[in-house]
């Protein structure tokens, strides 16, 4: 079952099934796996959105976050790690650097994990 979006972005549900990914390791292993041109798309779509995205995150904890809002947090946060390969690298990977499969990213401490 794919979860909407909170109302007022509902134009970003077609992101939902294949772009909100829990954590940084999966976020990553994603976007190295796309097109650029893919990248490019959802860039500039969420992208302009993501000052309204984050005045609209301001009003739910991190840690009691419903699962509409963890869903568009999730969107935001993978906006994060797309940003660089479309601003910097012009790549889905970071270029002259270590294959993605052998950089290892630690993962979230239990307080910092969203909720949802």
């Amino acid at each position: 079952m794919t979860i909407s979006l909170p109302e007022g972005f509902s134009d970003l549900d077609r992101f939902v099934p294949a772009w909100a990914h829990d954590t940084e390791q999966a976020r990553n292993a994603f976007r190295v796996r796309q097109s650029q041109s893919d990248l490019r798309d959802f860039y500039d779509t969420v992208l302009p959105r993501l000052e309204k995205i984050a005045s609209y995150l301001d009003g739910f904890p991190l840690d009691r976050m419903p699962p509409r809002e963890a869903t568009l947090l999730r969107l935001a946060l993978m906006a994060m790690e797309v940003a660089p390969a479309i601003e910097y690298y012009d790549r889905p990977d970071v270029p002259h650097s270590v294959e993605y499969e052998k950089f290892e990213i630690l993962p979230t401490p239990a307080r910092y994990r969203v909720a949802g």
